[in-house]
């Protein structure tokens, strides 16, 4: 039987999501008045008023009245209870408006008949079958998968999961499964996530600047990117499964190497970019 929120729990669930938006206005710009979350969630200026002083009684250190502006501020010791506080959670409430704009990527065309399935088969860890195209293969060809996690690159949707076909874990492009054939779920699994290996195999990847960039140039590289300085340069290191390495070296734009440093600006480490061979496609 579907499990239902009581209302207790749906006002809880309400409040946190309001609660996050106001911790972000707070964080990303320095204050917030009732118009804010009366704007963003529909709300009668009173209701807003009620909120704010509900998140005031709750976390009294995190935010305070200035009368000055009408507005409540953010507390000097603020610890955000409802958010990471990220630049990225703020620009997902607030893209599109009058402040912010973000860039449209093309659409996948992905409908919820063709994800629901998937989903369903990763939660109740089920085996399905799909049609499926790939670049090599551009014809759909039946498969039996068990997927156990979605994945997003940065640009496009991916299943990882096991496929009986080629007996191994593999990804799965979401944009290529058969559009007008939904997937069939089918019996219980037997290959889970804890036995890919290559997904739970975290790579330590290490970038820097391009070396043939001034060190002025290389300085503002390594602000983009939060590079600390070290003994050897500017460095960063960062986790990343090994099934997802091509995506994330893709997305970093280290698949590709322009001679103008300018327009490559970082690289791996050669240790790394040595280390990784085995890991990446020739």
């Amino acid at each position: 039987m579907a499990s239902h929120l009581t209302e207790k729990e749906s006002n809880s669930v309400i409040d946190q999501k309001r609660f996050a938006f106001l911790e972000l206005l707070l964080i990303w710009e320095g204050r917030i008045q009732p118009k804010h979350l009366a704007q963003q969630f529909e709300l009668g200026e009173k209701l807003a008023k009620h909120v704010i002083q509900k998140y005031k009684n709750l976390y009294p250190e995190n935010i305070q009245y200035h009368g000055a502006s009408d507005s409540y501020q953010a507390g000097l010791n603020m610890l955000a209870q409802f958010t990471n506080g990220t630049l990225q959670e703020y620009m997902q409430y607030m893209a599109n408006t009058e402040t912010v704009s973000s860039l449209e990527l093309p659409n996948r065309n992905l409908q919820p008949a063709l994800v629901r399935p998937i989903l369903q088969a990763i939660r109740e860890k089920l085996r399905l079958k799909i049609g499926y195209a790939s670049v090599s293969n551009p014809n759909f060809v039946e498969r039996v998968i068990q997927p156990h996690h979605l994945v997003f690159d940065g640009m496009r949707w991916h299943v990882r999961g096991y496929c009986e076909n080629n007996q191994g874990y593999r990804d799965f492009v979401l944009s290529r499964f058969q559009p007008d054939t939904p997937a069939q779920l089918l019996d219980g699994a037997d290959q889970f996530d804890i036995q890919d290996e290559v997904w739970h195999n975290l790579l330590n990847v290490e970038f820097m600047p391009d070396p043939r960039l001034d060190e002025n140039r290389a300085r503002i590289i390594a602000l983009d990117y939060d590079m600390p300085l070290t003994s050897h340069g500017y460095r960063k290191t960062q986790q990343v499964r090994q099934a997802l390495l091509m995506y994330w070296v893709q997305r970093m734009g280290l698949n590709q190497y322009h001679n103008n440093p300018q327009a490559q600006q970082i690289i791996l480490t050669p240790e790394c970019d040595q280390a990784l061979k085995e890991y990446l496609p020739s």
